[in-house]
């Protein structure tokens, strides 16, 4: 199939995109960009805050102790070993990360106001914000995919990788606030599902 670019910078949707790790939301979000949406990864945004944000850096100081940097670059390894073992750590650090995430995406959203726009982020549901996106799509796979792509991408040992999955929500628990589930086993069929979604049912929506 072949996708034909067209300007949609008229349309403003707002998309929210989430899912647990190694579902293949960067994947979806790729898809989007082909249809020249702007994609607002909260991750990376995250991992930049993290490592930029001098008011952040004391607070993971104060809190998680001076291993959490080295050569002033965020000691992921021993954080990880820490949030993905103990849930209210996890919860710690998404309360000094988060409300950054959330003023770095609102200058996100000033900057491509006339734009198409995706947010990316595994705490989509977390918070009500999703409530203000036109469509929210919820990206899930079987637990076995998802380790292997995980193992694949990060070079992470199993149960490193089994904590990490253990610590999220259960997102099937949150299929009744997405419009839209994909369940991502095979690509070419969560592409095709995903043109689909964006061409007949977002786009189309909005031309009415």
């Amino acid at each position: 199939m072949i996708l034909y670019l067209i300007n949609l910078n008229f349309l403003m949707m707002r998309i929210g995109i989430t899912g647990g790790i190694g579902s293949g939301k960067s994947f979806v979000c790729s898809i989007f960009k082909d249809y020249n949406f702007k994609i607002y990864n909260s991750d990376l945004e995250a991992k930049n805050i993290l490592n930029k944000n001098q008011n952040v850096k004391r607070s993971i100081i104060s809190e998680f102790g001076e291993l959490s940097y080295i050569d002033n670059i965020l000691n992921t390894k021993y954080i990880s070993d820490i949030i993905f073992s103990n849930y209210k750590k996890l919860d710690k650090i998404n309360k000094i990360v988060h409300p950054q995430v959330f003023e770095n995406y609102n200058d996100f959203l000033k900057i491509n106001s006339n734009c198409n726009t995706v947010y990316e982020s595994a705490l989509l549901f977390d918070y009500d914000n999703f409530k203000k996106n036109d469509y929210n799509i919820l990206i899930t796979c079987p637990e076995n995919i998802s380790i292997e792509r995980i193992i694949a991408r990060d070079n992470l040992e199993f149960e490193e990788v089994k904590n990490r999955i253990n610590s999220q929500i259960d997102y099937k628990k949150k299929i009744d606030l997405a419009n839209f589930h994909i369940e991502n086993i095979d690509k070419l069929e969560t592409k095709r599902i995903t043109i689909e979604i964006i061409e007949n049912i977002i786009l189309a929506d909005e031309k009415k």
